[in-house]
């Protein structure tokens, strides 16, 4: 009887029931969320990022991708060079400038380019051939392959030289004002001289061809 009434009288000292089933059970640990899949955008190697083009999180550049000012980065960033329209839409997209370089002669101020080597080469000069009213191709007689480092010089009809350059490609372009010129070209010590009229309207094109 004495038992009986001890072990009631223990419990509620300890605050615990004195059984076997007293013992505390292991804590199980709480199961892990899964994470949200990350997206990844990418871009072939090779292919350029278009200008004005947005990009979400995740994407992934390879490398010698090229980003144009306005592509837009993940979190809204915008490369700078481009202008973004009061409605806040997407810049456009601009058509990539030639890589070729138009240079102007130092002493008269007449602006001329040369080129057309490869495919890209003929389409840079393409592109920019109606910026120009003279425009000169240069090549081996017979076969028709294309020449370079001719050299070039253009000479007013009263005398005055206006332009002196080698031509970096089979394609010679120069701006010139209306009037009269003489044209002077030199391949590998072959010379060639021929007179033309810049209209007022319209370009002059002249083909000039030499023997190997």
């Amino acid at each position: 009887m004495i038992r009986s009434l001890l072990f009631p009288l223990l419990a509620c000292v300890y605050g615990a029931p004195l059984s076997a089933q007293s013992a505390q059970e292991p804590i199980k640990p709480e199961p892990r969320r899964p994470e949200t899949p990350r997206t990844e955008w990418a871009i072939a190697p090779g292919q350029d990022a278009l200008a004005g083009e947005q990009y979400p999180q995740g994407t992934v550049l390879q490398q010698g991708t090229l980003l144009p000012a306005g592509t837009v980065l993940p979190g809204g960033a915008i490369l700078p060079g481009a202008e973004t329209p009061p409605d806040g839409s997407a810049a456009p997209t601009l058509a990539p400038a030639p890589r070729s370089a138009v240079d102007v002669d130092a002493a008269s101020g007449v602006p001329y380019i040369s080129g057309g080597i490869g495919v890209s080469g003929r389409e840079e000069m393409e592109e920019v051939k109606s910026r120009f009213n003279l425009r000169m191709l240069f090549a081996v007689q017979g076969s028709g392959a294309y020449l370079a480092d001719v050299k070039v010089r253009i000479d007013d009809a009263t005398g005055p030289t206006l332009l002196t350059a080698v031509s970096q490609g089979p394609w010679f372009y120069a701006d010139l004002a209306p009037g009269r010129y003489v044209l002077r070209l030199d391949n590998a010590g072959q010379e060639q001289t021929k007179e033309i009229i810049v209209p007022e309207q319209g370009a002059v094109e002249q083909s000039f061809y030499w023997t190997d």
